[in-house]
């Protein structure tokens, strides 16, 4: 027979090819798979962020880690408040199929984010500043860096901390790849009167001398939402300048933080082989004369809507995405992008396809954002309702909202409110007495949607209650 002579650079080619069509070869390391780092920084407004129109932006380091990746303009959380937005997160279930993560019956067919990368062989490590049974899933390390004080507490709660004591666990061990859940309520804590937060302000508002210049929730045993609420219902003008600084400083920090956490990853040399994600939980009302403050008990816009960014360099061609998604889609996205298979039990969609091309995937996987077909998205509040004097006291009957494109059905139980964000994104034009049959149709339609999701949409029970209480959110 006759012999027949390869050239090494035949061979090289050979191998490259090889290696293109393995899953994880995108490290560059064999079967290895991308290392995901999911961050939430709670009650993080999309408009709180340079990339999202803040200015001027107090977030130089989330906006460049957006200009590298995919921004999601118009995010919707799946909740106004962190524990049930949090838990339909991970779980990629809605609020009223998870329990809103309370321990309750029917848990047990819900799978974690977590749970399907430690499937996978990921080592899995989560540092929060709060904890409850369904969060802690599937995390071999888990720390609650607040040490389990009650929440937002000034000298336990701590971005730098939180962040830290993440970027510490990122490098013990490289055997294996990670999925990481990051979880800080710097920004949610802008209340409680930490000095850099006022410091930040005296800068923004150095004229400012009104009582809001050494606000600060101190007393937190007792719940500081309704000291929240209060205290902002009562802000005039100058005062609402002066609180926004306060929240400013508080995205500044955060920013700060982030920024010296992603330095970490590139010094380990894990920038480029990390899927990093940002998002947050719900936004935060600063509108005392539309009776709209603080957050929970109301399902209006500047609560759900929530900055959602994708980030992997040479793997994901950086776009901005002005369709309409849901944080459900978040997990449906991260297993995509890792290689393996979905999870049929998460209700979200994933949100990038990978190129089939050949030639693109000599250097890994690659990835795009796809025109997708519309579907609305839909968000519950079943905790908390907002009274018309805007103070908040434990719900009765569930809220829902209906997200239709530029459409906002807001479902209170009672009755519903109507709003197209298009021509009225501050939600100052309520338009259902306008359109009563339609309002009527779209009531229909989101039950509907939910019922199709669940069981049914209930109030809390007694043990959610109790849940909400060792939270710090109702006595």
């Amino acid at each position: 027979m006759k012999s027949v002579t390869r050239s090494p650079g035949l061979l090289a080619l050979a191998a490259v090819l090889a290696a293109s069509v393995l899953p994880g070869a995108a490290c560059g390391s064999g079967s290895r798979g991308p290392n995901v780092v999911l961050i939430v920084v709670d009650s993080l407004r999309a408009d709180g962020l340079g990339c999202y129109g803040s200015s001027p932006s107090v977030s130089p380091a989330i906006d460049r880690f957006c200009a590298e990746g995919v921004r999601f303009d118009r995010a919707i959380a799946s909740a106004s408040w962190n524990l049930p937005s949090v838990t339909s997160l991970v779980t990629s279930t809605p609020p009223w199929v998870h329990g809103q993560g309370a321990p309750a019956a029917g848990t047990g067919e819900i799978v974690t984010l977590a749970e399907e990368f430690a499937d996978a062989g990921y080592r899995t490590g989560a540092f929060t500043e709060v904890a409850w049974p369904l969060l802690q899933r599937g995390f071999g390390t888990f720390q609650n860096t607040a040490f389990g004080h009650t929440y937002g507490a000034p000298d336990a709660n701590s971005a730098a901390k939180t962040l830290g004591a993440a970027l510490d666990w990122v490098r013990e061990d490289d055997s294996e790849p990670f999925f990481l859940l990051v979880h800080t309520y710097e920004v949610h804590s802008y209340f409680l009167g930490k000095p850099r937060h006022h410091e930040f302000a005296g800068k923004e508002q150095p004229g400012y001398d009104g009582p809001f210049r050494d606000w600060a929730v101190r007393d937190l045993t007792q719940p500081a939402g309704p000291q929240v609420i209060k205290a902002l219902l009562q802000a005039d003008e100058d005062d609402l300048a002066y609180v926004r600084s306060l929240y400013r400083g508080a995205v500044a920090e955060v920013d700060a933080e982030i920024g010296r956490f992603m330095t970490g990853l590139d010094e380990e040399g894990l920038g480029d082989r990390t899927i990093l994600v940002l998002t947050s939980s719900n936004g935060e009302g600063f509108r005392p004369d539309l009776r709209r403050v603080h957050h929970g008990g109301r399902l209006h816009d500047d609560l759900l809507h929530v900055p959602l960014i994708v980030r992997w360099p040479g793997h994901l061609e950086p776009v901005v995405d002005s369709s309409l998604v849901s944080t459900l889609d978040v997990g449906p996205t991260l297993l995509t992008l890792a290689g393996l298979p979905g999870e049929p039990r998460f209700a979200g969609r994933t949100l990038v396809t990978r190129e089939t091309s050949i030639l693109p995937s000599f250097g890994g996987p690659r990835f795009r954002v796809p025109k997708r077909p519309k579907r609305p998205v839909v968000a519950e509040e079943a905790a908390f309702r907002t009274l018309p004097s805007g103070e908040r006291e434990s719900a009765t009957t569930p809220q829902l909202a209906l997200y239709s494109d530029w459409v906002v059905l807001i479902d209170t139980g009672d009755d519903a409110e109507l709003y197209d964000l298009k021509d009225d994104p501050e939600q100052e034009k309520d338009l259902s007495a306008d359109y009563a049959d339609g309002v009527e149709r779209l009531r229909k339609r989101v039950h509907r949607i939910a019922e199709q999701a669940g069981s049914g949409i209930t109030a809390p029970d007694a043990e959610q209650m109790e849940q909400l209480r060792s939270l710090g959110y109702v006595q």
